[in-house]
Formats: C-alpha cells, sequence, structure tokens
C-alpha cells in the first residue's frame, strides 16, 4: 500500500473512531436514563383533569424510575407558551411537554403567528389517556336537552351564551361544531380557563358550555348545572343517563379529548421507549386504575408515537377546515 493510501486511511479510522466517540455519551445518557430530575410542562393551571392525570403519572415515575418527575404549571395562550418553552430545551428527556388537542391540533389553525411547531419541534412520546366533556346548561336557562338548546337558539338567534376556556380551545369549538351542525347563531364568551367559565355557567353569565366530564358532573349532581350531552363515543359513568351527541344525531362530530407526552425534537429513542414502559406500569397498577376511574380518564387503546402522529394528522385534517371556515383567529 503506498504511503498516500495509508495516510488516507489512517485518518478515515481516526474520523471513524471520532464519530463514534461522539455517539458513545449520548447512548450512554440514554440507556442510563434517567440520572437526575425530570420536568413534566403542564400547559394548564393546577387542579382539573388534565392537571390530576398529569401529577399522578409524574408521582408514579418518581417512584418506579428513583428520580423525581416535577410537574411545572405554564399557563398561556391556549398551551402555546408551555409548548413554547419545551420545545427550546435540550432534547434529553429532562424536559417533557404534556400535550393535547388544544396544543397540538388546534392551535396550528387557530393562531396567526404560533411560536412553535407540533411536527417540526416536537417527538411524540405517549398516548396517556382520554376523556370526555359534556355540555352542560345554567338551571334557569330553560334549557334541559340538547333539543331544547336547538330549538331555543333557533327562537331566539344571536341571544344565547355560551363560555368556554378561551379562543380556539375545544371547549370552545366543540360548542361551534354543534352550532354549525344545526344551523345556530350563538355568541361565544371567551374565559381565562374552564374553571371560571364553568363559573360562569353556574352564575348565570353563559347559557352553557362545554366541559370536562370529571368537574361538570360533580356540579351537575349538585344540581348547579343541566347535563345535555356527552361529547365522547360512549356514555360516561360518571352520568350514566345523558346521552352522547352521537346518539342525538350528531354522526360526523369528531371525538377527541387525548392527553400525551411530547419531547423536544431528536430525543433518543431509548428514552422514549423507557417513557412508554414506565406509563405501561402505570396503566397496569390496580391503585392507579383506581384513581384515574375516580377521574373517568382512560387508557388509550394505542398509545406509542406513532398512535400520538395518528391523532395529530387526523385532527388536523377535521379541526383545520373547520376552524378556518368559522374564522377563529388568536393573535
Amino acid at each position: 500500500m503506498t504511503p498516500n493510501r495509508q495516510g488516507a486511511l489512517s485518518r478515515l479510522l481516526l474520523l471513524a473512531c471520532a464519530g463514534a466517540g461522539l455517539l458513545m455519551p449520548s447512548l450512554s445518557s440514554a440507556q442510563d436514563y434517567p440520572k437526575r430530575p425530570i420536568t413534566a410542562v403542564v400547559p394548564v393551571a393546577a387542579g382539573g383533569a388534565f392537571d390530576a392525570l398529569a401529577r399522578a403519572w409524574a408521582d408514579y415515575l418518581t417512584k418506579s424510575m428513583g428520580t423525581a418527575v416535577v410537574v411545572d404549571n405554564k399557563t398561556g395562550a391556549n398551551g402555546s407558551v408551555a409548548a413554547t418553552y419545551v420545545a427550546k430545551q435540550p432534547a434529553d428527556g429532562y424536559t417533557l411537554l404534556f400535550g393535547s388537542t388544544s396544543n397540538m391540533s388546534l392551535n396550528p389553525f387557530s393562531y396567526k403567528s404560533l411560536t412553535y411547531n407540533p411536527t417540526r419541534d416536537f417527538d411524540p412520546v405517549l398516548m396517556l389517556g382520554s376523556s370526555s366533556q359534556v355540555l352542560v346548561a345554567h338551571p334557569g336557562s330553560g334549557i334541559k336537552s340538547l333539543d331544547d338548546l336547538v330549538r331555543l337558539a333557533k327562537a331566539k338567534p344571536g341571544t344565547i351564551n355560551f363560555g368556554s376556556a378561551g379562543k380556539g380551545n375545544s371547549t370552545h369549538l366543540y360548542v361551534e361544531f354543534v352550532a354549525q351542525h344545526f344551523g345556530l347563531d350563538l355568541v361565544h364568551v371567551p374565559y381565562r380557563g374552564a374553571a371560571p367559565a364553568l363559573m360562569g355557567v353556574m352564575a348565570g353569565e353563559t347559557q352553557f358550555m362545554s366541559d370536562a366530564i370529571v368537574t361538570a358532573s360533580t356540579q351537575a349532581k349538585q344540581g348547579k348545572v343541566i347535563p345535555l350531552a356527552i361529547i365522547g363515543a360512549k356514555r360516561s359513568p360518571a352520568l350514566p343517563e345523558v346521552p352522547t351527541i352521537l346518539e342525538l344525531g350528531v354522526k360526523d362530530f369528531p371525538i377527541g379529548g387525548w392527553y400525551g407526552v411530547m419531547a423536544p425534537k431528536g430525543t433518543p429513542k431509548a428514552v422514549i421507549d423507557r417513557l412508554n414502559a414506565e406509563t405501561r406500569k402505570f396503566w397496569a397498577d390496580p391503585g392507579v386504575q383506581a384513581h384515574m376511574a375516580k377521574m373517568y380518564i382512560e387508557p388509550m387503546e394505542t398509545s406509542g408515537p406513532d398512535a400520538v402522529s395518528r391523532m395529530m394528522q387526523r385532527e388536523a385534517a377535521v379541526w383545520g377546515p373547520i376552524i378556518k371556515r368559522l374564522d377563529i383567529q388568536n393573535e
């Protein structure tokens, strides 16, 4: 072999060794994961089903993984504040985002200028659970069923108000879909979160809203709101006598209501696999199952990264045209 060829081969070997050296720390860190506390960023305020699920998951993983998993509530802009923050963090599995229909599927269509991109900036990790919403009305509104709502709204167009957790939020768009289906002219009153919106219905500030089953059912059982229809594929054990929106004839309703975990783009597969393995143990735990049943949260039938991607694609295909048609735009 000539000296030139020997030199070239030596340089190639050095480059290969250097490349392997660069890869080894990454592979090693993924295999040793986690070695320090993990932060799970939740885009809603403390309290409510979404936050409670995140905290239950974090508590379980803290015990099962032997490293603290800390919940950090970063609210604002329909989940955009939390998503933007996590998108800028290192892709090492130590900062995770709790995602949902709102911040992963709806925001790209409802915000004029979004400071993150769900598919470009994140790797899907897992589907954690699903939950239904329920349409509820103020007891003094005269609305005791979906038929009542439709009849009253058509008799008095532009006079029936509904609250939501914010413009472009799922609690807003679910009602807009119902309005579009039945040809209703309703007035939207956005609040700064689901809790104040539900209080608005109870106080009679608005006539009705769509809210998470875990919170709205409690108020319904106390007679503070009237349940009209379950926004879900099946009836809820929380309100078994209340029909689903599908039973009431809205056959094309895009049922959603998922909670998942996202990581900054480029997170090692070994880290994602570990989080999925721990989550399977989470849902297999009888204590967890009992706790989740009290919040009416169920595991997803398919839960890995591909399931998250498919859900986001399906929701974007359904809700994108609806948001554009309704001209829903946030700054």
